[in-house]
């Protein structure tokens, strides 16, 4: 099966108080730090078969890739938790995503 993701999320928040960066909750039918033939246990997918991905992104390109959780609201929860300057949820960029694990916007 081919990977697949999709922005399900999004929003911004300023770095230094004026460096605008992304945030997007990914829904993917994947685990990002899964590799097939290293792994202790299978992928941690949820009973649909997917996680939300945490991935903070500047000019629309991936840039850290962070944890991954069962439910678009835990995902969402640790993005909060790990921006002190708080992130607007706007929903600014909800689309399907390319490329697999590497999170192209366009093809």
């Amino acid at each position: 099966m081919a990977d697949t993701a999709q922005i399900v999320k999004s929003g911004t928040w300023l770095y230094d108080g004026c460096v605008v960066y992304e945030v997007w909750i990914v829904k993917q039918n994947f685990d990002f730090y899964y590799d097939e033939g290293f792994e202790d246990a299978p992928e941690d997918l949820n009973e649909n078969g997917e996680v939300f991905q945490v991935v903070f992104a500047k000019d629309g390109r991936a840039r850290t890739i962070g944890l991954a959780f069962h439910s678009i609201e835990k995902a969402a929860a640790k993005a909060d938790s790990l921006i002190p300057q708080g992130i607007t949820w706007d929903d600014h960029r909800i689309q399907p995503l390319f490329g697999g694990r590497r999170y192209q916007l366009s093809e």
